[in-house]
């Protein structure tokens, strides 16, 4: 068997990605103008106040990438970086900008995949949604205007029926477009 690359190695091969994976463009007309590409990706952040906040990242003409999510209290940039010496002979770390719109776009679309795709650090197992049931029954008392952000109303015969020691897998993603093998699990 030929062995298929997993590299993402155009813009096109990106978007590919993007649309298999739902993430959707919702860049501005301004935006837009401006040089400025935002997506978002149909994972949420969900914090303590059980209110889930969309992902977005975006890609600027200056040659930054950025994650822009509602949930952080400022964008970050997630541009590689490298070390540099000062005249003055202090060290520090400075960005590596991303010229071109379609380097940019492929390093965003490896790098949602590595921190976003591969990790379990979403997947909530069904022990942890029994736990926020329960918290939430017990909290909220199951008010309507304390609705789970998964649009559910808690019964509470209903959480008993998943044993406290069960944990639901990571499923194994794989993609192949145009004869190339991508691993998104």
């Amino acid at each position: 068997m030929e062995y298929m690359s997993t590299e993402i190695r155009s813009g096109r091969e990106a978007m590919t990605i993007f649309k298999i994976l739902g993430i959707k463009e919702v860049t501005t007309m301004r935006q837009m103008a401006n040089g400025t590409n935002v997506y978002e990706l149909p994972i949420s952040q969900v914090w303590q106040t059980l209110d889930p906040k969309p992902l977005r990242f975006a890609t600027y003409k200056t040659g930054y990438v950025r994650n822009i999510s509602e949930s952080n209290s400022s964008c970050y940039q997630i541009n590689k970086t490298r070390k540099v010496t000062y005249e003055s002979g202090m060290t520090g770390v400075e960005r590596i900008y991303i010229d071109n719109w379609e380097d940019r776009l492929i390093y965003l679309a490896k790098f949602i995949i590595k921190n976003y795709y591969q990790k379990t650090t979403y997947i909530m197992s069904d022990y942890v949604m029994k736990c926020l049931r329960e918290a939430y029954v017990r909290d909220y008392n199951n008010q309507p205007s304390n609705r789970l952000p998964f649009g559910e109303t808690v019964c509470s015969d209903s959480m008993n029926k998943v044993p406290w020691n069960t944990v639901s897998p990571a499923d194994d993603v794989q993609v192949i477009i145009n004869g190339h093998r991508y691993n998104l699990s």
